[in-house]
């Protein structure tokens, strides 16, 4: 890397990938801001104030070039369990020159990289015919020992993201990631439509796979192609695990043989094989490009699998129209999210309640940012709208002067507002006893704006 003199400072040349962009950095200039000043469309959610860590980078070359974390960073490090070479954009300071990569590129990735959960329950102790689906990445090893650890697992979130969005989309439940391996099950519901739905989802599983392989090749020098196996039967459905670690899962040789199917790509050059039990099913409904025979490992008898290559326009209709889509919800990135105002209801500064069946909404519009929490102050339960929000993203509650994080909905500063015994100093405001211990962090939740309307995650 080159380092130029400047004025008594230096300016460092720094490379971005997978822009291929080489900046110039001032002296303390951090590389988000180099990147922001060069035009780079570098994600950074919190402003860059290191909240969130959407500003994350890759430091591929120069890692003794750039100053050790600060505080702030450090924190968000081990909470996220970053490797060395993993940092923040926002608080990274090069002393010399670095070759870095950005990790979050998109919306999608955005929500990966916030580190949004989700809790599953599902019904459970019943034998009953459901689809089975598994999804293999072709050459993952070889892959895995050309990446690093932090890229591999980033990448496998990336990739597992989509797809599942896509299972659950088409009423699957994902029951198991397997290394590099997807399994779903269709049909625990006892939707009469699974079969097909399963098939529709392989289909969308490689259409988006198709979509995902450039940036793939251009980040990891691998598209992460994959083949897929569908089988039709009998297993028992029920939970395995701890009290504290139950999931939902599929047991029986309906499981095994589809694990088989999938596997079965390999040997016949496929992408997409169901057994002739499910092609039986929907047959009407899909594109067949051929059929093979074959014996699978562990079975005795030779039996016919299906090449399916697409779903026909008129079955894909009629699944639509009897679909019950609720256009006010929407999966994406494993999160369940509902519009709670059209964009343009909500002004600049400006804030809007939503009334939901559970709890009131305030959606608050300060600069760039969106937030919304619940309308109630943790230690009153009195209503929060009218209370200010300061530049750095905090609210200031009107009746104790509590402070909270509306990024993380974190505490920042408790009742100050309180007298010593935990009474209001508020003039005639009705004492209510020590509210002082009471310490409850902000409800807030996610927010995405698509389509002209504002989401929140509120499952």
């Amino acid at each position: 890397m080159q380092v130029l003199p400047n004025d008594g400072g230096i300016v460092v040349k720094i490379t971005c990938l997978p822009d291929g962009r080489t900046v110039d950095i001032e002296p303390s200039e951090t590389i988000l801001n180099a990147d922001l000043r060069a035009n780079i469309p570098h994600a950074h959610a919190c402003g860059g104030k290191a909240k969130c860590s959407t500003c994350r980078i890759a430091i591929l070359d120069g890692l003794d070039n750039c100053a050790p974390r600060n505080q702030v960073e450090d924190a968000m490090a081990l909470r996220l369990g970053f490797a060395a070479e993993v940092r923040l954009a926002c608080q990274t300071r090069p002393r010399g020159g670095v070759t870095f990569r950005r990790l979050v590129l998109d919306e999608r990735d955005r929500e990966i990289a916030s580190q949004l959960t989700k809790k599953r329950t599902g019904p459970v102790g019943e034998s009953k015919p459901i689809a089975v689906l598994f999804s293999d990445i072709r050459g993952f090893t070889t892959l895995a020992q050309a990446l690093s650890p932090y890229d591999v697992m980033f990448a496998l979130n990336r990739h597992f993201s989509e797809l599942g969005e896509i299972v659950e989309s088409n009423g699957g439940y994902i029951d198991n990631f397997i290394g590099d391996a997807l399994m779903a099950v269709f049909g625990v519901d006892g939707d009469e439509r699974a079969p097909f739905r399963s098939v529709k989802a392989a289909v969308e599983m490689l259409e988006a796979n198709d979509r995902m392989g450039p940036q793939m090749e251009a980040n990891y020098g691998h598209a992460f192609p994959i083949g897929i196996g569908v089988h039709y039967g009998e297993a028992v459905i029920g939970t395995l695990g701890s009290a504290s670690k139950e999931r939902l899962t599929a047991i029986g040789d309906t499981v095994n043989v589809a694990s088989r199917i999938e596997a079965a790509n390999k040997q016949a050059g496929t992408r997409l094989l169901i057994s002739s039990e499910l092609y039986e099913l929907v047959k009407d409904d899909v594109i067949m490009e051929d059929f093979i025979r074959v014996k699978l490992p562990g079975t005795q008898e030779r039996m016919s699998l299906h090449e399916i290559t697409g779903i026909q326009a008129a079955a894909l209709a009629r699944d639509r129209a009897r679909g019950s889509a609720d256009p006010s919800k929407q999966r994406y990135a494993g999160k369940t999210w509902t519009a709670v105002l059209n964009e343009d209801e909500l002004p600049a500064d400006g804030r809007k309640l939503v009334e939901m069946e559970a709890f009131d909404l305030l959606v608050i519009r300060a600069g760039e940012n969106i937030f919304a929490l619940n309308n109630a102050c943790p230690h009153l339960r009195f209503p929060l709208k009218d209370s200010d929000v300061t530049e750095e993203g905090v609210l200031v509650c009107k009746w104790h002067q509590s402070c909270f994080d509306l990024f993380t909905g974190g505490i920042k500063a408790w009742c100050p507002g309180l007298d010593p015994d935990g009474t209001s100093k508020i003039p005639l405001m009705k004492p209510l006893g020590n509210l002082g211990k009471n310490r409850t962090p902000l409800g807030v939740f996610p927010v995405r704006v698509s389509d002209g309307r504002i989401w929140a995650a509120l499952e």
